[in-house]
Order: C-alpha cells, then structure tokens, then sequence
C-alpha cells in the first residue's frame, strides 16, 4: 500500500492538475490539511516534500509562510528522462537526432493549420532579429532556440510541443555550446536563408513537401553536430559541467 505522505500528495496534485488550486494560489494551512485528510504533522510535510521536488508546490517559511501552487514544467520531466538516458548511455548525438526527426512533423502540421499564413510571419520576424550586425554567437544561439520553441508552440500539437521541450531541457547547455559554435560567422546566413524558403512551403500549403526538405536540412546540421560530441554520452556531459 502507498504511504500516508504519498496518498496526500496525490489528492493534493489532482487538485492543482484539475485546476482546483490555481497557480500561486496558496494551499489550506497545515491545520485544515492535516483535519481534512486525517494525518499527522509529520506526514503532511512529507507530502509537501514530495510536491516541491516535483515544483507543483513551493513553501516558504516562517509565521507568514505557508504552500502555494505552481504550475509544472518541462523541467521537471527533463530531469527524470535525462537521468534514465544517463543510466542507458544515451548518445548527445542520439538526443540531436530525436529532436532533428520532429522538427519536420512540426512543420507539417503547421502547413496544414489555416492560420499558418500569420504562424510563418511571426517565426520569420522571430529569425529577422538575426542580422549581420548582432555578432554575439549566445544571442544569436537564443533567438534560434526561440524560434524553434515558437514553431511547436505554433504547430497546435501540445504532446508533439511538450516531447520536443524535454527533449531541448536535457540537453539545453550543449544546444546552447552548439548552435554559438554553429551561429558564430555573423555573415553565414544559410540558415535564415533556408527557413525562409521552408516558410513559403508552409504558407503554400505543401506540409510533405516543407517536411522533406527540412529533414535534409537537419541531417546536415546532424553531421556538424556529430562531430562537435562525438561518441560523448549525458553521462560525460553531467560530469563535465561544474
């Protein structure tokens, strides 16, 4: 059987799931919580525990303290999938690949959205702050990693959009290394270039079409990144960071 603590903590995670508790909103006092579900002290703040290591809660201290509710996110999953792919062995460059095989998906169904015309104008304004002029790779590595956030989140698809952010969690300091290595020649702009041309295939309509020619694109990108981790597991990543 579940343990007290474990009991609590479900009923009081449906309730911020289901929206009975909004985010920030502040949880019963200890007192009304312990009455409601007839436990001690003791269990009840192990709960918390609980919904704090998973950020579905934050409690702060002291006479006016108390618990509140947060609204979860990709971080909390990414943490426990980057763990189970550590233990696995997973690749950095199987990470790359997984996320460079949903990008295409995501472009499909965006041609196929009818406001597909105003999602491509908004990712295309997103990729015109890329200029000649801002030569700082981490900035320019930000708004590429905006744009591609911008694109799921456009897409409509949210288990498609949620995968693909845990996905970019796990590995976001190595993204990030990478897209500033791969951002870094100010006047290169292939890439603008080709997510212009994948864009009006949007527009148009031509979802296979848009789909095709991005996933040649990212096997591309695949190789340069293959190169900059090569045969470099989560693990090796998780032990070289400080």
């Amino acid at each position: 059987m579940p343990k007290t603590a474990e009991v609590v903590a479900q009923a009081i995670r449906m309730q911020i799931v289901r929206g009975d508790i909004s985010e920030g909103d502040p949880l019963p006092s200890e007192a009304t919580l312990m009455e409601q579900f007839g436990v001690s002290r003791p269990s009840l703040r192990e709960a918390f525990r609980i919904l704090e290591s998973e950020k579905l809660i934050v409690v702060r201290r002291g006479s006016r303290g108390g618990a509140r509710a947060m609204k979860p996110d990709v971080t909390v999953a990414a943490r426990y999938l980057g763990l189970l792919m550590q233990f696995d062995g997973v690749l950095l460059s199987d990470v790359f690949e997984a996320r460079a095989l949903i990008e295409p998906l995501a472009l499909r169904l965006l041609a196929q959205d009818k406001n597909r015309a105003s999602s491509a104008k908004k990712l295309l304004a997103t990729i015109d702050q890329i200029t000649p002029e801002l030569t700082d790779p981490r900035v320019r590595a930000e708004i590429w990693m905006s744009f591609f956030v911008q694109l799921f989140e456009l897409a409509g698809n949210r288990t498609l959009s949620l995968l693909y952010g845990t996905l970019t969690e796990v590995i976001r300091e190595e993204l990030e290394d990478s897209m500033q290595d791969l951002s870094s020649n100010p006047d290169d702009d292939s890439a603008s270039r080709a997510v212009r041309k994948v864009m009006a295939m949007v527009v148009d309509g031509k979802g296979d079409e848009a789909a095709n020619f991005w996933m040649g694109q990212m096997f591309m990108l695949q190789e340069k990144v293959a190169r900059l981790h090569r045969r470099k597991t989560l693990v090796d990543s998780a032990s070289n960071r400080p």
